[in-house]
């Protein structure tokens, strides 16, 4: 055997003799394991070149054969270079036998091969975060509230990957590591071994694997001590049955937490999610930018979601996102660069190409996202809530702090998350919010006015999704100045006409029969609002802080599919204290307490 080679830095993966013994010897046992991971709630470990997740397939079947029910592994790993599943699958078959299963779960799992963070929750007591972006970049932007236990420094010798081996690699090490955090690695080199040092590590030689004869083990002696997380069962109150709740049901049943949603209405998705039919897609900006990973991170998980959950109307039938004027042009071209997706992921088509794909005559450039598709967001909360306590017909109407969390209506909860839309506003904690309402009318159309079958979604400012159950679904209007949710002609018109001036020729012949409209919640600032509830009288005080078990999942707007399940990862990191699923920049860009800092600068608080 061989083993997998890298072409980008001329070395094999993992040794040709036999990969899952060398990650035995050097990781494994290189950071005591399992013995360090014994007596603990939690155990967090962080690996330096992800490749084709060896390391984490040996740590993860170790752990669930050794480690107490109770104990926690969060496992992080960065990689700049990820493979495609068809190659990892290819490289450890020769020991799929040997993970009971776990190969397969895992690639059932694996996220698009876009830059970011992606949360991957294996179990109710394993949870991978995978990170494709460089680590001395990304690695200053992430969080380990309860420090990092153990480091799986890999990747290639510094002789191949120098740029990987660097002092921003060991000061953030230190920066994260918990009190006697170990570190092992299969080199000697010796400006490894002086950066481990001068980072706060006591570094010494170990015998090596195979051919190697050496390698390098060491432990923390700084002073960060994180607090110990006690691992109880956590009741958490949820308002809201859309989108944003139901997505905080579903994440926090997956870690084994016991959710508590509570809705007003009889059913679920009453208000905006309550569409029969919605595109997901990642919300598009020039350039690569936090937003941009916080979009990009929730496209891929609701990728992963979907695939899993039954009776969701899931189709996967890609998008085209037309290039219908100059400065969408400008745009789409600099996104398609910078954004450093793989064109297996994104790609540019010419309008022939296009018009291959959609089955019908495209006249326009577009760019073409492939995983792309379409949902019931109606049928998607049901499923999102699940096995979950409902509810409902039930309105929050009494909220009251005691010495061990909330009371909601007379019941003891640990946390509370408002997810309810505009109608956070209606708690007096969060009346200052700033977020308001925006109409959104759908109008239905019949598939058989159209000569051909259309094969994809068609974006254009607008949208049309392929025929289901003969209906094409055409959308949406976007009117602040509306405040009622009756279908009215006028939006109707828009949307048909919005279609005619993109796709020559489509609209003539389509007729309306039926449409639903709904508001969406925006914040002032276009981006949701994710995060503790900041104690706004505190602040008034310049004391910045938030009310304990307080949290919030709102202002999702056009782009709630994606958004409110990376919104939901979030929040359960912050009431688990585990390892952030987004970068530190994007945490602090979702959290309400931005728009008092905002306030604060202008003078207003």
């Amino acid at each position: 055997m061989t083993g997998l080679f890298s072409k980008q830095f001329d070395d094999i993966y993992f040794s040709p003799e036999d990969g899952p013994a060398e990650a035995r010897h050097v990781f494994l046992a290189g950071n005591n394991l399992p013995a360090a991971w014994q007596a603990r709630d939690r155990f967090a470990i962080a690996e330096t070149g992800f490749g084709t997740g060896l390391n984490f397939l040996e740590t993860w079947k170790l752990f669930e054969e050794t480690a107490s029910e109770n104990t926690q592994l969060d496992y992080v790993s960065f990689e700049l270079y990820p493979l495609a599943a068809d190659e990892i699958r290819e490289a450890l078959s020769p020991w799929e036998e040997e993970w009971d299963g776990r190969l397969a779960r895992f690639l059932a799992l694996y996220p698009l091969r876009i830059p970011g963070f992606h949360r991957i929750v294996l179990s109710e007591r394993v949870r991978l975060t995978l990170v494709f972006d460089d680590v001395n970049e990304a690695l200053p932007r992430l969080s380990v509230p309860h420090g990092v236990n153990a480091w799986f420094l890999d990747g290639f010798a510094p002789s191949k990957n120098p740029q990987m081996w660097t002092t921003a690699l060991f000061e953030n090490m230190a920066r994260l590591s918990a009190r006697e955090a170990t570190v092992s690695t299969f080199t000697v080199a010796v400006p490894v071994r002086r950066g481990l040092e001068e980072a706060g590590f006591s570094v010494e030689k170990n015998k090596g694997f195979g051919r190697k004869k050496e390698m390098s083990c060491g432990v923390f002696s700084g002073e960060l001590a994180p607090p110990r997380f006690e691992n109880e069962t956590k009741r958490i109150a949820i308002v809201g049955g859309g989108l944003a709740g139901t997505a905080c049901a579903y994440v926090l049943k997956q870690q084994g937490l016991h959710p508590v949603l509570f809705e007003k209405s009889d059913h679920l998705a009453a208000a905006a999610s309550g569409n029969n039919l919605g595109l997901y897609n990642p919300r598009f900006s020039a350039h690569r930018s936090t937003e941009s990973d916080f979009y990009s991170a929730g496209f891929a998980q609701t990728i992963r979601a979907f695939s899993s959950l039954p009776d969701i109307d899931f189709v996967q039938c890609g998008s085209l996102h037309l290039i219908n004027s100059e400065d969408k042009e400008k745009r789409f071209k600099t996104l398609f660069s910078s954004w450093g997706w793989p064109s297996d992921h994104m790609d540019f088509f010419s309008a022939e190409k296009a018009s291959e794909v959609a089955g019908i005559e495209i006249r326009q450039e577009a760019l073409f996202l492939p995983d792309s598709g379409c949902v019931s967001p109606r049928l998607l909360c049901e499923a999102y809530a699940g096995g979950v306590d409902l509810r409902l017909e039930t309105e929050v109407s009494a909220l009251q702090a005691v010495d061990s969390g909330w009371l909601v209506n007379a019941e003891p909860f640990d946390a509370v998350i408002f997810a309810c839309g505009a109608a956070v506003k209606n708690f007096p904690c969060l009346s200052w919010l700033p977020v308001s309402t925006v109409r959104g009318q759908v109008s239905a159309v019949a598939s058989s006015a159209l000569s051909e079958p259309l094969k994809c979604n068609i974006c254009y400012g607008g949208y049309i999704a392929p025929s289901q159950e003969g209906t094409h679904v055409i959308g949406a209007t976007f009117e602040k100045w509306q405040n009622d949710t009756h279908l009215s002609e006028d939006s109707h018109r828009h949307n048909l006409d919005s279609l005619a001036d993109n796709i020559e020729g489509l609209a003539q012949d389509l007729k309306v029969t039926g449409g639903r409209a709904a508001f969406r919640t925006v914040s002032h600032d276009h981006f949701p609002v994710v995060g503790p509830v900041p104690d706004r009288n505190a602040w008034k005080k310049r004391e910045e802080k938030d009310i304990p078990g307080l949290y919030v999942s709102t202002a999702h707007g056009s782009h709630g599919l994606v958004s409110s399940l990376a919104a939901a990862y979030s929040l359960v990191d912050r009431v688990m204290g585990c390892p952030a699923s987004q970068s530190l920049d994007t945490v602090s860009l979702l959290q309400p307490d931005r728009f008092l800092r905002r306030a604060r600068r202008r003078g207003e608080l």
